[in-house]
């Protein structure tokens, strides 16, 4: 079996896939040779990369010779943009671009001052020996300075490609040119064969591949036979290299196609041929290669193919890069209409041109005037009868209709699945579509639109990538700010004096107790919500005053401090009362009119002993009162408040009054005892008023604190209760007095003193229990009816002055 290199030897060719067969139409413009236009007023160089991988280093008003640099490249990819002839930089700015999309482009113009100066840097031709002592380095360097890109219609940089990664087992040189109505490469090839080949030359030198193939498209005679003769006289190995005929179809000349025809090995998707051993050159590059190493000339030239049934002067001309589309129309005599297209390329891959004010660009081959019944009329477009002639045409082996159907969906990732990116955009299925779809136009929607969305993709990466860095970067100045704030405190620690370490202690000390001051005050001030035990609703407690809270909270202080004086003083007067209960008693005689001064004095005191006991109830049920409004936070009316209290003095004066006329009666059947026997019972009795005062305030405070609210009717019997307790206890005392007073045989003075002094403290007693009975359940009892108030008011004071004339009755007969 034979081996590929020897296949290729004897000029095998393997069969190509899909492709098509239309007019040729090349007869326009291969009859003439390349001419030369003259120069235009103005011409407008594309500098799509400054700004991204270059820098301008011309401003306007400079003025520049022809091939004069005007960008500079920063990175291995760039391109280099030159003065396609001298003149002034009139001015930089955007300038209709030569696109499909028409967008605008920034642009160097120049105005042209025909005189043709060239740069300094251009040379005369050098010899074959002097390029021979150029290394591999230089070549490639002078190639990417001159700005040479494919010049077949990719325009990807020629150095690039002369650099591959692996070694090149096979160059193809690529002068098919399959596409209807272009002959540039054609033209060249017959005027420009050895120039071609030394090209070629300086291509099998940096690749030093195992076979170099010339395929030419084998209707183009002229083009093989000067090929031929070319290659006979040049350095060119014989044996490797050679020239291969390949029979005409549409698009034998793209780059895959090409290599699958000669070699029959399929370019695997999303790979290039440079993995597989295999480079592939347009014969345009190896002659813009020849000038670029031999004379130092940069690409700002090209032969353009000027073709159709609109120009008077079809044929090739060299033009220089930039040169207005219009100026071209204007020199070849365009008799077409406004209406009529202007075509960039051929009629299969090319596209029409939305201003002809746009330059010529690199891959700029041809312009194509075609008249309006040189192409097919545009027809409406149809639906898709799912014929399948779109996919027998494919030269890519694609599926051309799901494609178009995910195209025209924007499903663009259904679209990538298909291999939408291996579509080489030829044009065959739009082509022989029966339904006049423009698929290749859907298809190129599909590929700009997943650009733009890659590129999106690609710069929010980009963000997402400064944005952890700036975090990180922010997170690490932080770290070292406090870092550096710890080493600071703790270099001041260390220098600090034991007397300073104190003074920064009781500093943080006080700041601590103010704080907790703070903390405290701000929890004693907050306002909870209650609830309505009427409405049941909640409502804010913030009516009430921070200042009338602190009074509250003080008069509770207070009243904790009195309690616990007096119950130091009962302990005390307990004491006491022992001490002297426990001295013998004497059976001395006293005078009668002493032991009368004695009881009335003792009688005066307890009188004084109960109004500070009134006057201490009075305070303390206002100081429950209080605490019991802050302990369940129920709202009370002060009218209500004040006539609770009112109506509590009231039923106490009547107790005291009821007691002095006890004591009266009692005193009636009493016997004279002795002197000393009186005083003793007179401070016994002082003590156990003040024993039972004392007592009376710990039963309130201790009854003050309410859990909750109860209902009206509950409170309300709750009081009537209370009240009817308090009577019956107070009867029963009366009633006991008195059986006591009637049954009694006549004692002796000093027992009938303190006979009456237990009495009036039992009596105090109950008359301040039933208060503090009445007071506790005042917080708590629901509002009553203003009717009701008033005659409860109108009772109270009735009872009041009736005690206190009764009082006043009793006081004046004791006088007497």
């Amino acid at each position: 079996m034979l081996t590929l290199f020897e296949q290729i030897d004897k000029g095998t060719l393997w069969r190509s896939i899909g492709g098509i067969h239309p007019p040729e139409r090349k007869k326009l413009s291969n009859r003439t040779p390349i001419k030369t236009l003259p120069l235009a007023d103005e011409y407008l160089v594309p500098l799509p990369q400054v700004g991204e991988s270059a820098v301008l280093i011309v401003k306007q008003g400079d003025y520049v010779a022809k091939g004069a640099v005007l960008t500079k490249g920063t990175h291995f990819g760039h391109l280099s943009a030159h003065a396609p002839t001298s003149g002034h930089v009139s001015c930089i700015e955007t300038r209709p671009g030569n696109h499909a999309s028409g967008l605008a482009v920034l642009s160097c113009v120049i105005k042209a001052d025909g005189l043709e100066t060239h740069d300094g840097n251009i040379h005369p031709a050098l010899s074959a020996d002097e390029v021979d002592q150029l290394t591999d380095k230089q070549l490639l360097t002078k190639i990417q300075q001159a700005g040479i890109a494919g010049l077949g219609g990719a325009a990807f940089p020629t150095h690039i490609k002369l650099s591959p990664a692996s070694d090149i087992e096979l160059v193809i040189i690529n002068g098919i040119e399959c596409e209807p109505y272009i002959t540039s490469d054609d033209m060249i090839m017959r005027e420009k064969s050895d120039e071609i080949l030394n090209g070629i030359a300086i291509i099998h030198r940096l690749l030093t591949p195992k076979r170099l193939i010339i395929a030419i498209e084998d209707n183009k005679p002229e083009a093989i036979e000067e090929m031929q003769h070319a290659l006979n006289r040049s350095s060119l190995p014989k044996g490797g290299v050679r020239i291969t005929s390949v029979p005409t179809l549409y698009p034998s000349g793209g780059e895959k196609q090409l290599i699958q025809i000669l070699t029959g090995q399929e370019v695997p998707s999303g790979a290039i041929p440079a993995q597989l051993g295999i480079v592939v050159q347009n014969v345009a590059t190896a002659y813009a290669i020849n000038e670029a190493i031999l004379r130092n000339y940069p690409l700002i030239e090209r032969v353009v193919t000027v073709t159709g049934d609109n120009t008077q002067e079809p044929g090739n001309y060299w033009i220089p890069i930039g040169t207005p589309i219009s100026h071209v129309l204007t020199q070849t005599q365009f008799i077409g209409n406004e209406h009529d297209k202007v075509i960039i390329g051929g009629p299969m891959m090319g596209y029409a041109l939305h201003n002809d004010n746009a330059p010529t660009l690199k891959g700029s081959n041809c312009i194509l005037l075609p008249a309006g019944d040189e192409l097919a009329p545009e027809q409406k477009e149809l639906p898709c009868v799912r014929c399948g002639e779109c996919a027998h045409v494919c030269p890519a082996q694609l599926l051309p209709q799901q494609l178009f159907w995910h195209a025209k969906a924007q499903e663009y990732d259904k679209a990538t699945s298909y291999n939408l990116a291996d579509c080489i955009e030829c044009g065959c299925c739009t082509y022989v579509c029966p339904s006049e779809i423009p698929l290749v136009e859907y298809y190129r929607i599909a590929k700009s639109a997943i650009k733009a969305e890659a590129e999106e993709k690609k710069q929010a990466e980009l963000a997402k990538q400064r944005f952890d860095l700036r975090t990180q970067r922010l997170e690490d100045e932080k770290r070292a700010r406090e870092e550096k704030q710890k080493a600071s405190a703790a270099r001041r620690k260390s220098n600090m004096s034991s007397s300073d370490k104190d003074a920064v202690a009781l500093a943080m000390a006080r700041i601590k107790a103010k704080k907790e001051a703070a903390n405290a005050e701000a929890n004693s001030t907050a306002a909870p919500q209650v609830t309505d035990s009427t409405s049941g609703s909640s409502t804010a407690a913030g009516s009430e005053t921070q200042s009338k809270r602190k009074d509250i909270s003080a008069a509770v202080a207070r009243a904790k401090a009195k309690k616990a004086a007096q119950k130091e003083a009962a302990i005390q007067d307990d004491k006491a009362s022992n001490i002297t209960s426990s001295m013998p008693e004497t059976n001395t005689p006293a005078d009668e009119r002493q032991v009368k001064i004695a009881a009335a004095v003792a009688r005066a005191k307890a009188k004084k002993a109960g109004l500070k006991q009134d006057t201490a109830d009075s305070s303390a049920g206002i100081s429950s009162d209080a605490a019991n409004i802050s302990t369940v936070n129920t709202p009370v009316d002060d009218k209500k408040a004040r006539i609770a209290a009112t109506v509590a003095k009231a039923k106490a004066k009547k107790a005291a009054a009821q007691q002095g006329a006890d004591e009266a009666n009692t005193n009636t059947v009493s016997d004279p005892v002795d002197d000393i026997k009186a005083r003793i019972a007179t401070t016994v009795a002082k003590t156990k008023a003040k024993k039972a005062a004392a007592q009376q305030n710990s039963d309130e405070a201790d009854t003050s604190p309410v859990s909750a609210p109860v209902d009206d009717k509950k409170a309300r019997i709750a009081a009537t209760v209370a009240r009817a307790k308090a009577k019956k206890a107070a009867l029963q005392q009366s009633a006991d007095e008195a059986d006591t007073n009637a049954v009694s045989a006549p004692v002796d003075d000093k027992k009938a003193r303190i006979a009456a002094t237990i009495a009036r403290a039992k009596a105090k007693k109950a008359a301040a229990q039933q208060g503090a009975d009445e007071a506790g359940t005042s917080p708590i009892s629901a509002p009553v009816d203003d009717k009701k108030t008033r005659i409860a008011a109108t009772i109270a004071k009735a009872k009041a002055k009736k005690a206190a004339l009764k009082i006043s009755t009793e006081t004046e007969h004791d006088k007497d």
